[in-house]
């Protein structure tokens, strides 16, 4: 995986957490944790970012995938088949400061409040 991969899910979907955390697929809406559910992820480091409505029915969610550390996006459609999936590794956006978490590299919640943190600053942007 490269930068490309990072620019493509930041281009292509906006920055990370800039989409809503539910979407209407059909006459129901899906929360992220209901969409997590949906794919089949248990309560494994998968941590949800957030959902996005695409044109011609088609729909991303986005997630920090822990066991390989990467930022994923799954674009499905209405029945929930997957059409596309990017992956980037999250030291793309944490640069060098991924190489000096240590342990947090490995303790999911902590290590993307560690991007939060560096996107947002303390405080702000969107809540878990």
């Amino acid at each position: 995986m490269s930068v490309k991969d990072k620019e493509i899910i930041e281009n292509r979907f906006g920055p990370l957490w800039s989409g809503p955390e539910s979407v209407a697929i059909g006459d129901r809406i899906f929360t992220l944790l209901e969409i997590k559910r949906a794919f089949g992820f248990g309560e494994g480091d998968i941590i949800g970012i957030d959902l996005q409505a695409l044109p011609d029915g088609r729909y991303a969610y986005r997630y920090y995938d822990g066991d390989d550390r990467r930022i994923v996006v799954f674009v499905f459609d209405g029945t929930l088949d997957i059409l596309e999936e990017h992956r980037a590794h999250i030291a793309e956006w944490l640069g060098d400061e991924y190489h000096k978490t240590g342990i947090v590299a490995f303790i999911p919640d902590d290590l993307l409040g560690l991007l939060r943190k560096k996107m947002f600053g303390n405080g702000s942007g969107p809540a878990l």
